[in-house]
């Protein structure tokens, strides 16, 4: 028998715990049964065995595949590096009575509508429960106004009034920040009713 073939064989059966398709494609290849460990010291193929058609053992591996393999690596370091990102550092201790002096209730959005000549501002009317105010927040670039609307959010009425492209802005709506930048609302996880205190 062929040296090469009995190498083949030799092969075939060493692969099998670690190449296990491969060695399978090589063993039918070969014509290969089954054998133990403490077989395969000896002669594999017999004189005059009859060997198979040989077929590919390995398919080639196409430009168009490594390259999306090589952007699933990329996309998956880039959402490793965001779940890794450092978050904000603690600010400067505040006492409990600061904490106190922040009125933050669950409002309702009314009504919304994009700030004119902007593109990270929304108008919004809120019902704080204890009236309906205009809060500016930059928030157009996550949410559009269509889909707020109704939204329960936790707002902070008593930051002092502030002008926002000439629009008076009474209060703060309160977002949680991701570490790729997207918003999303800090709001209850059942209906409140609007004027409901957070504390």
């Amino acid at each position: 028998m062929n040296v090469a073939a009995q190498i083949s064989a030799m092969i075939a059966q060493m692969s099998l715990p670690f190449l296990p398709e491969t060695s399978g494609k090589l063993k039918l290849m070969m014509n290969l049964q089954d054998v133990s460990w403490d077989q395969s010291s000896n002669e594999l193929l017999p004189a005059n065995h009859q060997i198979e058609q040989a077929t590919l053992l390995f398919s080639k591996i196409e430009d168009s595949t490594i390259e999306a393999q090589l952007n699933k690596l990329m996309e998956a370091k880039k959402e490793a590096e965001l779940a890794s990102a450092q978050v904000t550092p603690q600010k400067e201790e505040a006492t409990f009575e600061d904490f106190q002096k922040m009125d933050i209730r669950v409002g309702t959005i009314l009504e919304a509508q994009k700030v004119p000549k902007t593109k990270k501002l929304l108008q919004l009317k809120v019902d704080t429960g204890i009236d309906q105010r205009t809060v500016v927040s930059g928030i157009a670039e996550h949410y559009s106004p269509e889909e707020i609307i109704g939204k329960q959010v936790s707002i902070l009425i008593n930051l002092a009034p502030r002008a926002i492209k000439g629009i008076e802005s009474q209060g703060m709506i309160l977002m949680a920040e991701n570490p790729d930048g997207s918003l999303a609302f800090v709001q209850p996880d059942k209906a409140i009713k609007p004027g409901g205190e957070v504390a």
